[in-house]
C-alpha cells in the first residue's frame, strides 16, 4: 500500500485525542475495557483508546492510513506496548479465520467503503462466542434531523477523512448476521451514536 492517506487529518487526530471530553472517555472505557482474549481493533488511528485495554490480553490493531499507522507505531513505541499494528483495510483482513475473541470499533465504520464487507470479515475472525463491540456514529432517523444530517454529509465527509456520520450502522450489523446484545444511543458532539455489543448469530 502507498502513502495515499490522511496526513492532516491523523495530526489533528492525533492533538485531539490528548484532550477528550470526560463523556468520550467514558464511552471509550465503557467499549475497551470489555474485551478480552486475543482481541482485534478495526481502525487503530493513533491509538487513542490502549488507555482503556483491560490488562492481559493480546492485542493487534489496523488502520488503512500510513499516516495514523506511523503515528500508532510511534506512540506504541514511546510507551513501551508489545502490539501487533498491520496497515491494512477492515474489507480485507489480513487474518486467519476465528482467530480472535474480541474485535470493536471506535468511530470507525462511518470511514469505510465497503461496511458489509467489513462486517463479513470481522465474524470472519471472530471464534465462536467472540464478541464485535462497538461505537459508532449513526443516522439520527426519517425526520428532519436525518435529513439534515443526509445535506451535510458530503462536506463533512470532505473535511472528516471520509467520515460519513449519516450511516444506519445497528442495522448493518444486524444484516451481516450479528445478533446485537446491548445497544445503548448517545451523542458526540452534535452527532448521535450508538455504543454496543453483538455476537454471531447462533454463537454462545
Amino acid at each position: 500500500m502507498g502513502r495515499s492517506g490522511h496526513r492532516l487529518f491523523a495530526a489533528a487526530l492525533d492533538f485531539s485525542s490528548r484532550h477528550t471530553s470526560r463523556g468520550e472517555q467514558a464511552t471509550r472505557r465503557t467499549v475497551v475495557s470489555g474485551v478480552r482474549g486475543r482481541a482485534l481493533e478495526v481502525g487503530v488511528g493513533v491509538g487513542a483508546n490502549w488507555a482503556y485495554l483491560p490488562q492481559g490480553i493480546s492485542y493487534a490493531g489496523i488502520d488503512p492510513d500510513p499516516f495514523m499507522i506511523e503515528r500508532a507505531r510511534r506512540h506504541a513505541a514511546e510507551r513501551g506496548l508489545e502490539i501487533e499494528l498491520v496497515q491494512a483495510g477492515a474489507e480485507r483482513l489480513p487474518f486467519a479465520d476465528a482467530s480472535f475473541d474480541t474485535v470493536f470499533t471506535t468511530l470507525t465504520l462511518c470511514t469505510i467503503a465497503g461496511v458489509p464487507q467489513a462486517l463479513a470479515e470481522v465474524q470472519r475472525v471472530l471464534r465462536p462466542g467472540g464478541e464485535f463491540r462497538f461505537w459508532e456514529h449513526v443516522r439520527p432517523g426519517r425526520g428532519l434531523k436525518g435529513r439534515a444530517l443526509d445535506a451535510i454529509t458530503p462536506a463533512w465527509k470532505f473535511a472528516g477523512a471520509g467520515c460519513c456520520p449519516n450511516r444506519r450502522t445497528a442495522e448493518a450489523i444486524a444484516a451481516a448476521g450479528f445478533a446485537i446484545r446491548e445497544l445503548t444511543p448517545g451523542r458526540i458532539g452534535p452527532l448521535p451514536t450508538i455504543r454496543g455489543v453483538a455476537v454471531v448469530e447462533g454463537g454462545n
